[in-house]
């Protein structure tokens, strides 16, 4: 696992040319996990609500979705960073601070899916959520011996389904990352233990995915304090 990426956004000013890839990816959405080590002294409440706030205060990156997991002290940004120079705003203060983090380019799933001519318009995925318990999948599709022509199908069906769910009355954002294999979604929705059981049932029977689910909630509404589901 590369837990550290520093060096790819400590350039403070890498040119679009460079931060973009080449196939029409939209190469400045980033997920960024930020871990607050246990260390002595430290008040993690406070460290969370510090970076909730400089983040939302950071020009030129527009904070899409921002998480943290449950019973860990790890925050989940989604970013569009809208110029590429800004990342040192982000990266200069991380740094500062001591927090270890880690980098994931993204792509939105509409674009995804239009290349495999599979029409999802940007306006059926939630853009926000409310002060509920989330969830985070994180599903690897490994090709298991299919060919292209197999696989995509697979893929087309899979974002089919994840469209229908979202129709049905699920909210659901969805990301693919930036790199090209093992091609991985990465989903964000709101869940009950029902939900979650029912989720990865339908990964495991469904197509034997590859996946990790982990629990978050919405840092806007982060307090520190213990809630039930």
């Amino acid at each position: 696992m590369l837990l550290f990426v520093a060096g790819l956004i400590t350039m403070s000013c890498l040119t679009l040319s460079v931060l973009s890839a080449n196939d029409g990816r939209d190469a400045l959405l980033y997920k960024v996990d930020i871990f607050l080590r246990p260390k002595e002294g430290r008040d993690e409440i406070a460290d969370i609500l510090h970076i909730q706030e400089t983040v939302k205060h950071l020009s030129d990156i527009d904070v899409l979705f921002s998480f943290k997991e449950l019973g860990n002290p790890r925050i989940i940004l989604v970013l569009d960073v809208e110029k590429a120079c800004s990342w040192s705003q982000l990266t200069d203060f991380l740094s500062s601070k001591g927090y270890e983090y880690r980098v994931t380019s993204l792509y939105h799933v509409s674009d995804f899916a239009q290349e495999l001519g599979v029409n999802l318009t940007s306006d059926l995925w939630a853009t926000s959520f409310e002060n509920q318990r989330l969830v985070m999948g994180r599903v690897v599709y490994p090709d298991r011996g299919l060919s292209t022509l197999e696989y995509n199908e697979m893929l087309k069906w899979t974002l089919e389904r994840d469209a229908a769910i979202v129709r049905f009355g699920q909210q659901m954002a969805v990301f693919r990352t930036l790199a090209d294999y093992p091609l991985e979604l990465i989903y964000f929705g709101p869940a009950t233990q029902h939900r979650v059981e029912e989720y990865e049932e339908y990964v495991h029977r469904a197509r034997n995915y590859e996946d990790v689910v982990t629990r978050i909630e919405n840092l806007d509404y982060y307090t520190g304090q213990c809630q039930g589901d």
